[in-house]
Formats: C-alpha cells, sequence, structure tokens
C-alpha cells in the first residue's frame, strides 16, 4: 500500500477520473513492483461532487462499498464496475460509474477484514452480517462505525484480527 500511495502523488498533471487513476497505478505496479512476486492491490477510488450529490468511482477488486439509503430503507452495493486488482496485467483498464446520491445517504468503505473476521467456529462475518448492522437508519456515521466494529468484536469474540479491518463511513449532507 505505501507504493501504491507513492505512485499514486506522482501522477503529472491535473487531477484525473477515477478510472484514468487505476490505470495509471496498475501500469507502474504491474510493470515496477508487483508482476515478478505475484502480488496484488485492490483499490476503491471515488471523486465525490458534492453540488451534484455525485460519486464517480472506480474498482479494482475491492470489495464494493455499501450504500445505505435511508430515505427509503435501500441497502445497495457499489458494485456497477469492478476490474481485477492493481498489478496483475499492464494492459488492464478500469471503467467508471457515476452514483446519484441524496441527502442522509451513507456511504460504508471497507476492507475485507471486516467481512472475513471469523468467529471461534471458523464461520464469517460476511457481508449478510455487514447488511444486518447497517439497517438502522437512526445511527449517524460514527454511531454506525462504532456499531459495526462492535458487532464485529462480538461475534469474533475478541479474537486477534488476521486482516486489517478498516472501515470508513460517509454521510451524504
Amino acid at each position: 500500500m505505501a507504493i501504491t500511495h507513492c505512485i499514486a502523488h506522482t501522477h503529472p498533471g491535473p487531477p484525473i477520473p477515477p478510472g484514468k487513476v487505476l490505470d495509471y497505478l496498475n501500469h507502474h505496479l504491474a510493470t515496477r513492483y508487483l508482476s515478478q512476486n505475484g502480488q496484488f492491490v485492490t483499490a476503491f477510488y471515488g471523486i465525490y461532487a458534492p453540488a451534484e450529490r455525485s460519486l464517480t468511482y472506480a474498482c479494482a477488486g475491492h470489495n464494493p462499498p455499501r450504500l445505505k439509503r435511508c430515505r427509503d430503507g435501500t441497502l445497495l452495493a457499489l458494485d456497477r464496475v469492478n476490474g481485477l486488482p492493481l498489478g496483475i496485467g499492464t494492459e488492464r483498464t478500469y471503467a467508471e460509474h457515476v452514483q446519484r446520491l441524496q441527502a442522509g445517504d451513507q456511504i460504508v468503505f471497507y476492507t475485507d477484514g471486516i467481512t472475513e473476521a471469523d468467529d471461534p467456529s471458523g464461520m464469517l462475518f460476511g457481508t449478510e452480517r455487514l447488511d444486518q448492522v447497517l439497517e438502522n437508519c437512526a445511527l449517524e456515521a460514527s454511531a454506525l462505525l462504532d456499531t459495526v466494529l462492535r458487532s464485529v468484536e462480538d461475534f469474533t469474540r475478541g479474537r486477534p484480527a488476521h486482516d486489517d479491518r478498516t472501515l470508513i463511513v460517509a454521510r451524504v449532507s
């Protein structure tokens, strides 16, 4: 991830759309860093335009964020586009999708350490359990984050994480 972060900051010129950012990262990772040792990086990159309440995003094998639409109670995955992880091949390109958002929507970005957290019997927390926790629309973003992390901790019965557990909750105003 440190190498990916550094490469992202080497892009010359003005900001570019999310798909092009992932194209750029993939090219550099595949040609210089990861292809020799079989490693890869997953990524989700989006640009939020507050005036339009839209999120333009591209995805490279990362877990699709969950969009919690409290106005009507729907919960959906931001999975309209998804490419292979970064570093697998140099000729990959990444498509983009624009998701229109509404006031009150919450987007939950998470790593697989959340959904792949396991209990003592080896059962995974999973996306379904995550979605059940996200159903409570009365929670503000920070309370929702705390509730998800507490649910994972309760599910695993305090077992140490095998992978990072990263979670970001963003609320559209």
